[in-house]
């Protein structure tokens, strides 16, 4: 998945103010998927980690890189 595809389709984007990680919410064939772009692991921010949690019980497809 490139980081273009994921701007290209972005319906809406959120920082958390812990670790600073962007949450990319984006349209993939019809379908919502996120994106996370973060210095650290979701497991690693006690903000992203239930939010990440979430998110994979319930979307078709999560993407993440760390950076």
């Amino acid at each position: 998945m490139s980081m273009q595809y994921v701007l290209d389709n972005e319906i809406e984007r959120r920082q958390c103010n812990e670790c600073l990680g962007i949450w990319f919410l984006f349209d993939h064939d019809g379908q919502t998927a996120y994106y996370r772009l973060s210095p650290v692991e979701p497991s690693d921010c006690s903000v992203c980690d239930p939010i990440d949690k979430e998110i994979e019980t319930g979307a078709i497809m999560t993407s993440e890189r760390w950076v």
